[in-house]
C-alpha cells in the first residue's frame, strides 16, 4: 500500500501511532467492549504526536473492515477473536517501509547468539555498513546451515526485506532462491537493494504459486506466527517440497502453544528431525545489541533519530525481550523432512 493510502486508512494518526496499533491488535489482541480504549492505551505510551481517543480508534477500525478481503476460511488459535486477521501484518510491514526506509535496514527477524562464545563476524557477507544485524544474520546462518544448501533449490516464505535472503545466496550459494512475501513495499525495497539473481514474488504463504516437488528446502524464519491459518502453510509446504526436502523454521510462538505447532507440521506430513528451544541465544542477542545499534542511532539525525530510539531502543530492545523474559514467547526451531 502506497504512503498516501496508508495515510488516509490511518488519519488522523501519525505512521508511528499506526504502527503501535497495529503491534496493539497482533502483539497484545484487545478483545472485548473496553478494547478500543485499551488500544488508545497502547497508542499513547508508546508514540509521540497527539493524544488518540476511542473514537479515532474506531473509525480507523471501520475502515481497516471496509479495505480487508472477505476469507472464507476462518482463522485459528489465537487470530480467530482478531478482525481482520490477514491484512494486519501485511499493513504493519508496509507501514515500515516508510517510517523505517534507509537501504541499510534489511532486516527484520530477531537476532541469535549463542550464550557466552563471542560475536560472529559475518562481514563478508554483508554489505558495507550492515554488520548492525550481524545477530539478525547470524540466525539465519544457524537455520541455514542445517543443510547443505549450495546447488540446491531454495524458497523463503515471509522474506521481508530481504536482509536474509542476501545472506543466504552469498555464504551459502544455493542453485536459485525465491521468496514469497505478502507485503508488495517489502518486495519492491528487497529488489531493490539485493542480488538480481533472488527472484522476490508477491504472495500469499497459505497459498503458494509455486510448483509442486520444485524446491528443496523452505525457510521460514519469525514469519509463520503472522499466519492465520498456519496449518494451510505447511500444507504448502509439504506440496512444493521434492522429497528429502526440509523445512528450516525458526519463530517465535506462544510458549503454550509449541506442541499445537509441531504436532502442525507433523500433520502435513513432514518429518520432524530437530526440535530446538532458541530462546536463551534471542535474549543474549538482543542484551548485547545496545553496543552496535547506540552508535547507529546517535548518527541518526532529526525526526529520524527518535523513530530509531523508539524502535530499537523500546519496540526491540525492551517490548520484544520482555516477551522472551517473561516466558510469554519462546524462539523456537524446527527442521522436518519430507519423505
Amino acid at each position: 500500500m502506497r504512503r498516501a493510502e496508508l495515510e488516509q486508512l490511518f488519519h488522523p494518526l501519525s505512521l508511528e501511532q499506526s504502527l503501535h496499533l497495529l503491534d496493539s491488535l497482533t502483539w497484545f489482541p484487545q478483545p472485548g467492549p473496553d478494547g478500543s480504549a485499551r488500544i488508545a492505551d497502547y497508542v499513547n505510551t508508546r508514540a509521540d504526536g497527539a493524544s488518540v481517543d476511542t473514537a479515532t480508534i474506531d473509525s480507523v477500525l471501520e475502515r481497516i473492515d471496509e479495505s480487508a478481503a472477505p476469507d472464507d476460511d476462518p482463522a485459528l488459535g489465537r487470530w480467530a477473536d482478531i478482525r481482520n486477521a490477514k491484512i494486519l501484518y501485511s499493513l504493519k510491514y508496509d507501514l515500515k517501509t516508510f517510517l523505517l526506509p534507509d537501504p541499510w535496514f534489511t532486516f527484520m527477524n530477531m537476532g541469535w547468539q549463542e550464550v557466552g562464545a563471542p560475536d560472529p563476524d559475518l562481514r563478508e557477507w554483508l554489505p558495507g555498513g550492515q554488520d548492525v544485524w550481524r545477530y539478525s544474520a547470524n540466525l539465519y546462518d544457524m537455520v541455514a546451515s542445517r543443510m547443505p544448501l549450495a546447488g540446491r533449490d531454495v524458497l523463503e516464505v515471509g522474506s521481508g526485506r530481504g536482509g536474509g535472503a542476501g545472506f543466504v545466496v552469498r555464504k551459502h550459494l544455493p542453485s536459485s532462491y525465491t521468496t514469497v512475501e505478502q507485503s508488495e513495499n517489502n518486495v519492491e525495497f528487497a529488489r531493490a537493494v539485493q542480488p538480481s539473481e533472488i527472484d522476490f514474488r508477491v504472495g500469499d504463504a497459505e497459498s503458494m504459486a509455486v510448483d509442486d516437488d520444485s524446491i528443496d528446502a523452505v525457510i521460514n524464519i519469525e514469519s509463520a506466527h503472522c499466519y492465520p491459518n498456519p496449518k494451510r502453510f505447511f500444507a504448502e509446504v509439504a506440496r512444493v517440497l521434492r522429497p528429502g526436502g526440509r523445512l528450516l523454521f525458526a519463530d517465535e510462538w506462544w510458549t503454550e502453544q509449541v506442541g499445537e505447532l509441531t504436532d502442525a507440521i507433523a500433520a502435513a506430513g513432514l518429518t520432524i528431525v530437530t526440535h530446538e528451544d532458541l530462546t536463551a541465544g534471542i535474549i543474549e542477542a538482543l542484551r548485547r545489541m545496545p553496543a552496535i545499534t547506540g552508535p547507529l542511532v546517535a548518527a541518526q539525525e532529526g525526526a529520524q533519530r527518535r523513530v530509531y530510539e523508539r524502535f530499537f531502543g523500546e519496540r526491540v530492545l525492551r517490548d520484544s525481550l520482555e516477551s522472551y523474559t517473561s516466558k510469554r514467547f519462546v524462539f523456537t526451531l524446527v527442521v522436518a523432512e519430507l519423505a
